[in-house]
């Protein structure tokens, strides 16, 4: 299962407990990576009841379907312009229905994956920003931000949820990364946490297989130009953030629906745990559907990646009848589709938004002149 995520509960974090149980310092031996406030919760839970690990593990799912459920809500309830022809919307009840019994999130769930903690801050903030609840909003980013870094570039379509806030916003934003950071430390100790949990997620010091497509690439790479390759390949994982923002600007959630996307495929260790989340972000848009020319193709690839990556995997590592390019194939697939629907899913908004400001373009090809 650690092919799939890189935060599998039973061998990261039981192993930072017992370090830390144990009086071992937690991050001086490079083998845990996991942020300290994680630490405390799982050392606590461990130590009273750790039958109740599962137990914590439904009750995010259902909390973030819940959450799912509310943006659909709120979104729907929201004006705006509508097609002169009939739309359907999928009810909240259907988007929460559609994340729990996702594949991808009953693997999460199952593997006690530490993402499910992230991709929870997330939803709140979502959730808390569409109520313009500005400082439980920036405390939800601040914790998905702080837990695995990537969720900072949410920060500019938040502030567009929280329009007439920004400042306050961004005040609160900062304010909580400080009190989180500041526990970090009374807990730890030390600030070793930095270079451990964000420095390998920056550096990319672990190049144990995923479903991204960083460990290939600088498995193969000269060290000469490790540096270079490290700062583009982070670079590009934000670089998207400003154009996304400004394009639909008048979307806030779309862009959290792309940029969470983005994250999935850009961050320097995915797993399904991500890809869970911006699904179901992205069954909130049910508008767009229509418009969607290439849905089979892009669930064939998903189901086509889904299936062939654990043989795959099982091949290379456990047969020895392959190598790692059986495997990093195979992640290019998934990969592709992941790009694939993101592409499908801004082309149907744009077609929609030309097609409400066009009417009588409605069901027509548009031609470039």
């Amino acid at each position: 299962m650690h092919v799939y995520d890189y935060n599998f509960l039973s061998n990261s974090v039981t192993e930072g407990v017992f370090l830390y149980n144990n009086n071992i310092p937690p991050y001086d031996g490079g083998v845990f990576h996991q942020s300290p406030l994680l630490l405390c919760l799982f050392s606590f839970i461990t130590s009273i009841a750790p039958s109740a690990i599962p137990l914590l593990y439904t009750t995010l799912d259902l909390t973030i379907a819940y959450a799912l459920s509310a943006i659909t809500f709120i979104k729907q309830q929201q004006p705006t312009p509508k097609l002169k022809i009939e739309e359907t919307y999928i009810s909240p009840n259907t988007v929460a229905a559609l994340y729990l019994f996702n594949p991808f999130s009953i693997l999460s769930c199952a593997s006690q994956s530490t993402l499910l903690f992230t991709n929870l801050s997330i939803v709140m903030a979502t959730l808390s920003a569409l109520k313009g609840n500005v400082k439980p909003s920036m405390f939800w980013a601040a914790l998905a931000a702080y837990l695995s870094f990537y969720p900072a570039m949410l920060l500019p379509a938040l502030l567009l949820l929280l329009s007439n806030q920004k400042a306050m916003a961004i005040g609160s934003f900062m304010g909580w990364i400080a009190v989180l950071f500041g526990a970090s430390r009374l807990f730890v100790g030390s600030w070793d946490f930095i270079g451990s949990t964000y420095g390998t997620i920056i550096f990319l010091t672990d190049l144990t297989p995923n479903v991204g497509v960083f460990w290939y690439f600088f498995i193969e790479l000269f060290d000469q130009f490790r540096s270079f390759f490290m700062v583009v390949f982070q670079f590009h994982a934000f670089i998207f953030t400003l154009p996304v923002c400004i394009k639909f600007s008048h979307q806030p959630l779309f862009v959290i629906t792309v940029l969470c996307g983005i994250m999935a495929i850009f961050k320097s260790y995915p797993s399904v745990s991500d890809a869970t989340l911006y699904l179901a972000l992205i069954s909130t848009h049910s508008e767009i559907f229509q418009y969607c020319r290439q849905k089979f193709l892009i669930f064939n690839l998903f189901v086509y990646a889904s299936v062939l990556s654990p043989i795959f995997w099982h091949l290379w590592i456990y047969a020895g009848s392959g190598n790692a390019n059986f495997f990093y194939a195979i992640t290019l697939v998934y990969n592709f589709g992941q790009v694939f629907l993101l592409i499908e899913c801004v082309y149907a908004t744009l077609r929609r938004e030309f097609d409400i400001e066009h009417p009588e373009a409605i069901g027509k090809p548009v031609v470039q002149k």
